[in-house]
């Protein structure tokens, strides 16, 4: 049950329906085992004989427990029982894989597939010589999730976590061990690997990794094509292939990335803020990996923060001034976009005007829209004005200034002289009624 509550929050975000409910649930579980009293002991339920047995395998295991076995225990658990500030237990996802019917471009993908049970039957038959096994096994299982699972995925942020953890557990186990001369190369690279999972790793106060939004940065240059290409998924080849054997070389190539970023976008984009954020604490965490120099002097240490701020200040002295010209030139194309529009609309507006400025003659007198006319009463009030149907004549010009309902497709009119015409019917006919109605 716990299991089952542990794997919903695991894969669902906190604060979502899922993950609520698993709290609700774990805490009716807990509550109702209060209830029902201690559980009872597992030997008061198993026989007399796998008693004997259980007490015997147990003594044995304590009994013969190994200095090295002792050490390959003490570093799996602290990567099995590591938790985050929310008391996740990130290992979860990593004890058992999927299998091949759930899914099968897995193993398609990784070749060497590994999960935590799988190590810990190793050790339990004894098939690790030494330390360095083992944590081959674990940095594999950690690169299999790394390599099927995409950077922003919760699992591959796990997996550099847990990383992390291991390469320190093991940093701190061997602390004491000064009777023997050291592995000075592979002390680097494992250095060069925990200082670059760490800063892959480093997540804002949210959870956000500094790291995703510079997942998109090209490997080449655009300002210098024959330059070496770099991203972080090349470095990280570069480190799972123990490429880099000094600190300085694998330095200049995450200073690369991070000041690629900067120099391909604005200084007030987020990309460029990662960016110094992310250099900035790689020489916190390489200072203190190196404990400034006391256990390992690289050319690297010369590069302090003081010589990035002093960077980032000139590199934005020398951006601003572009950066507030384009901003300049973009209000202007944009004030010019909204005058356009305005004379656009200026423009609709004259033209709807000049619509309904017609003008129109009556018995050697011109008349205009707006103008008061005196219109004299007669049986056959139609018959007295002098203009014909047939006699209307428009021009292209004047029928596209018609309003749109006039239109013969859009009424009952063959022809824009027939609209016209019904419209000065009707125009004489309101006048009469009036007329009449106020005998005038």
């Amino acid at each position: 049950m716990k299991l089952m509550f542990r794997n919903a929050r695991h894969y669902n975000e906190e604060g979502s329906q899922v993950y609520n409910d698993a709290d609700i649930l774990e805490k009716i579980m807990k509550d109702k085992r209060r209830e029902l009293g201690p559980p009872p002991e597992d030997d008061d339920l198993m026989s007399p004989k796998l008693k004997i047995r259980k007490n015997s395998i147990a003594l044995k295991k304590s009994k013969y427990l190994t200095p090295l076995q002792q050490k390959l225990h003490e570093l799996y658990e602290a990567v099995k029982n590591y938790t985050d500030k929310r008391g996740r237990r990130l290992s979860t996802i990593f004890l058992r894989l999927p299998s091949r019917s759930e899914l099968p471009d897995y193993y398609i993908a990784i070749k060497k597939p590994v999960d935590m049970e799988k190590i810990k039957s190793h050790m339990l038959a004894n098939k690790y010589q030494d330390v360095d096994a083992l944590v081959e096994d674990l940095v594999l299982m950690f690169n299999n999730a790394c390599t099927y699972n995409e950077p922003e995925s919760l699992i591959y942020r796990d997996a550099l976590v847990l990383h992390r953890v291991l390469l320190e557990t093991r940093r701190e186990l061997e602390g004491g061990e000064d009777s023997h001369v050291p592995d000075v190369p592979r002390l680097i690279q494992e250095l060069i690997r925990s200082l670059f999972v760490s800063v892959l790793g480093h997540q804002d106060d949210e959870g956000r990794c500094y790291s995703d939004s510079l997942a998109e940065i090209p490997a080449a240059d655009p300002a210098n094509p024959d330059k070496l290409q770099l991203n972080f998924e090349i470095i990280r080849s570069n480190v799972d292939k123990g490429c880099y054997k000094r600190l300085d070389v694998f330095q200049d190539h995450m200073f690369e990335v991070l000041e690629k970023a900067r120099r391909l976008n604005r200084t007030d984009s987020e990309i460029f803020e990662d960016a110094v954020e992310l250099q900035q604490f790689f020489i916190r965490i390489r200072d203190e990996l190196c404990k400034n120099g006391e256990i390992l002097m690289s050319p690297a240490l010369s590069y302090t923060s003081k010589h990035l701020h002093s960077d980032v200040e000139k590199e934005k002295k020398d951006k601003l001034p572009r950066e507030f010209e384009e901003d300049k030139v973009k209000r202007e194309e944009e004030k010019q976009a909204e005058k356009r529009e305005d004379t656009v609309g200026g423009a609709w507006s004259s033209s709807t005007q000049r619509t309904y400025s017609q003008d129109c003659s009556f018995k050697d007198s011109k008349y205009h829209v707006g103008d008061y006319v005196y219109v004299e009463p007669a049986d056959k009030w139609d018959q007295t004005l002098s203009v014909k149907k047939q006699d209307v004549r428009l021009t292209k010009e004047q029928e596209s200034r018609l309003p749109s309902h006039w239109l013969k497709s859009k009424g009952a009119h063959k022809t824009m002289a027939d609209a016209l015409w019904r419209l000065r019917d009707l125009m004489l006919r309101d006048t009469l009624n009036i007329c009449q109605m106020h005998n005038l």
